[in-house]
């Protein structure tokens, strides 16, 4: 969690610091109508160019970048967890025994022992949906394996919303800051002619050229490396589901409870790697 803290001290430090030792005074960099005219654009066209709902996820990835993302050892234990004692359950009493655990997984005694599987609201509900599939018991002529591989493709189009969007903001940034710069080099000419202040032109050229400053840093210091956490949260949130997919793929052609959970194991990124129980 401490991570991305630490990386902002950095990037601040090096840039800040560096101006500093050579010479710079951070008042001159300060410029609040520039910040205003460059974020104030970037908020506007992502505002303008996405649906309500990626906004909302957003900010959910801002908290999350900041907080540490969702998937880690931890849930990988207990989805697996979860997914052995569902498929032990169909296996002794049938698949209609798991129906009231899939109707309402917040009611269920197996599903409250798993909390961060209840939390992750897509991976909860792949499980329950898929499981619901199962016992309605589905021909075999319907491929299952493709069926759950559509879904976790459906979920992470979903899920890239948010990167694509921040991505092109990212891409967008220093053209505003070329706006804002162009805003003030028209300003900078109304102070030309008569009794020039060459203090008062100085300072308004200094301005222009911190806007454009600014949308590069915002660029590529900012928004940039916050789009490639999310593209990575992602990629996490893609291999759980996949483990599921991997596990639930076993289940239905009748392999062992066991061996399903082994299957599912070995699908789990080595940087997460679940040991085999003794």
């Amino acid at each position: 969690m401490i991570s991305k803290p630490f990386s902002i001290l950095v990037i601040l430090g090096s840039m800040i610091g560096g101006f500093l030792m050579a010479g710079g005074s951070l008042i001159s960099l300060w410029h609040p109508a520039e910040l205003v005219i460059i974020l104030g654009l970037g908020l506007g066209v992502f505002f303008g160019s996405t649906p309500v709902y990626v906004w909302l996820k957003t900010f959910t990835y801002i908290g999350r970048y900041f907080g540490g993302g969702r998937v880690n050892k931890k849930i990988y234990i207990e989805v697996l967890g979860l997914l052995d004692e569902l498929s032990r359950l169909a296996r002794s009493q049938g698949l209609l025994a798991l129906e009231n655990h899939v109707v309402s997984p917040e009611n269920s005694s197996i599903f409250a022992k798993y909390p961060l599987v209840l939390k992750h609201k897509e991976l909860k509900k792949f499980v329950v949906d898929n499981f619901s599939y199962l016992l309605l018991n589905p021909p075999q002529s319907l491929n299952f394996e493709n069926y759950l591989h559509d879904q976790i493709e459906d979920i992470m189009q979903s899920m890239m919303e948010v990167p694509k969007a921040t991505g092109k903001i990212a891409n967008l940034m220093p053209g505003f800051g070329i706006i804002a710069a162009v805003m003030g080099v028209i300003l900078t000419m109304n102070l030309l002619g008569g009794d020039m202040d060459v203090a008062a032109i100085g300072n308004s050229i200094g301005a222009a050229l911190v806007g454009t400053l600014t949308g590069i840093f915002v660029a590529f210091a900012a928004i940039a490396p916050f789009t490639h956490s999310v593209e990575v949260m992602i990629r996490q949130d893609k291999a759980i589901f996949i483990v599921v997919a991997s596990y639930l793929t076993a289940f239905a052609h009748g392999v062992s409870p066991s061996m399903a959970m082994e299957i599912g194991r070995q699908r789990v990124p080595p940087e997460f790697e679940v040991p085999r129980e003794g």
